[in-house]
């Protein structure tokens, strides 16, 4: 199973390409590291999106009815991984720890996306279109997840190992009895991943403008 997942993540980054996914070279298959930091910056846009376009959808089917937004909001697990401020400073640091900080984003959301796809049938009247978003965003996380770390595989001169990522603490609530405990649980997870998607289409795009020596970053 655990095999096929990573196929699986492979293909969905393949996928992506609006270009061939490879150039052949010696009867073997080799994607220049241009083509993968596309299908990364692509990816992530589409990501950001999905997470825009679901979080209005939750807001406007739960959030306004139940004034969800009046409460006292929780600190998103991965608040701690930022890009550095200001923009001037994030541009002058080196492309591998911003893929680093992208990689750390990505694996610290399998776990809560899982359970946000897993658990929102469980809500009443949800409708489909987010059901789907839901899927789709765990999906193309795992895939672009995948994907910059075939990036790192080229930048780095060495594999440096996984960096430990802030844990998830939020599936108690996601799982209470307690319908507004559980609604609110769920727009704060579905903020959270919103904040995170931009954070890692911001990062690209830097490590895109940085790698391919881009004007006007």
């Amino acid at each position: 199973p655990l095999l096929l997942l990573l196929m699986s993540n492979l293909l969905l980054w393949e996928e992506v390409a609006s270009v061939p996914i490879c150039l052949m070279r010696n009867g073997r298959c080799f994607a220049s590291l241009e083509e993968m930091i596309g299908r990364a910056v692509s990816l992530s846009e589409q990501i950001n999106k999905e997470a825009f376009e679901m979080f209005t959808e939750f807001d406007n089917q739960y959030a306004q009815r139940q004034q969800l937004i009046n409460k006292n909001l929780k600190k998103c697990h991965t608040s701690s991984l930022d890009l550095p401020k200001p923009r001037s400073k994030a541009l002058k640091t080196h492309p591998v720890i911003l893929l680093k900080l992208v990689e750390n984003l990505l694996d610290a959301w399998k776990v809560p996306l899982y359970y946000l796809s897993r658990e929102m049938p469980t809500l009443k009247d949800v409708p489909t279109t987010l059901l789907s978003k839901a899927r789709e965003i765990e999906k193309k996380n795992a895939g672009l997840l995948a994907g910059v770390r075939s990036i790192l595989s080229q930048v780095q001169s060495k594999d440096e190992g996984n960096e430990k990522y802030p844990a998830w603490s939020g599936l108690v609530s996601l799982l209470s009895d307690r319908e507004e405990e559980r609604h609110f649980a769920f727009y704060n997870l579905i903020r959270c991943a919103g904040k995170n998607a931009q954070k890692v289409e911001m990062s690209l795009k830097i490590v895109k403008c940085k790698i391919l020596k881009q004007k006007d970053c």
